[in-house]
C-alpha cells in the first residue's frame, strides 16, 4: 500500500467520525437539551494524512435555557413553524452543509484509491 492510499484510508476514517456526528446531531434535533458534537481533526502521523483528535460538545449557555423559553413563550401555532432543532441548539442547515462537504471529500479520498489501484494495476501488467 502506497503512502497516499494509506493517507486516503486514514482520511476516509476521520470522515465517518465526522459523519457519525453530524448524524447524531440531525437525530437528535428535536431532543431539548442536546448540545451539537463535532469531530475535530488534526494531522495525521509524521505530518501526513489526517486524523480525529477528539468529539466535542459545543460548549455554552445551555440550549434549554436560551432556546426553549422562546418556544414555549409562542403560541401553539408558531410553535409549529418554528425551525426544527430550535429547543436542542442544532443547526439544521449547518448539519446539512456538513453532510455535503463529507460526502464530496469521501467521493475524492476514494477516487485517489481506486485510481492508485488502477496505475498499479497497468505497471503490473507492463512489468509481466
Amino acid at each position: 500500500m502506497s503512502l497516499s492510499t494509506a493517507s486516503n484510508l486514514q482520511a476516509l476514517s476521520a470522515l465517518g467520525v465526522s459523519m457519525q456526528a453530524t448524524a447524531s446531531n440531525i437525530a437528535n434535533s428535536l431532543t431539548d437539551g442536546y448540545r451539537p458534537v463535532r469531530a475535530e481533526f488534526a494531522d495525521g502521523p509524521g505530518g501526513q494524512g489526517v486524523q480525529v483528535a477528539a468529539v466535542t460538545t459545543a460548549e455554552g449557555a445551555s440550549p434549554q435555557q436560551t432556546q426553549q423559553g422562546a418556544v414555549q413563550s409562542m403560541d401553539p401555532a408558531e410553535r409549529r413553524m418554528a425551525p426544527l432543532g430550535m429547543g436542542s441548539g442544532v443547526d439544521i442547515v449547518r448539519e446539512m452543509m456538513s453532510l455535503m462537504q463529507i460526502e464530496r471529500a469521501y467521493a475524492a479520498n476514494a477516487t485517489v484509491i481506486s485510481s492508485v489501484e488502477q496505475t498499479t494495476g497497468h505497471v503490473m501488467d507492463l512489468i509481466a
